[in-house]
């Protein structure tokens, strides 16, 4: 199986989600990642920063109260992804994680 761990900022305030069908109430939140990228060239040119956005999910615990706007979260689960089309018709793709561990930095 597959883990992936993380290191960002919320994108936004985590908010509650009910489950569907009376299923367990959840989480959901996004996560921004910045990777520096390429030698000092690069840098100078402005390209060597790529952020990476992340949705994820995890089960309902006390943090949800302190993942606000801007923090700086660890997150460790289950990678998946997904490919949709825009509302403009363009191809895209998002990546989630289902979390096993949420830890505020």
């Amino acid at each position: 199986m597959q883990r992936i761990e993380i290191i960002g900022n919320l994108a936004k305030d985590a908010v509650r989600v009910e489950g569907q069908n009376g299923g367990n109430p959840f989480m959901s939140f996004t996560v921004i990642c910045n990777e520096k990228k390429g030698d000092a060239e690069v840098k100078k040119k402005g390209d060597a920063e790529v952020k990476v956005s992340y949705e994820v999910t995890g089960a309902l615990t006390g943090v949800l109260d302190f993942l606000k706007t801007g923090k700086q979260v660890f997150v460790a689960g289950y990678p998946s992804a997904r490919a949709y089309m825009t509302k403009d018709d363009q191809p895209a793709a998002q990546m989630r994680i289902n979390a096993h561990t949420i830890e505020l930095i």
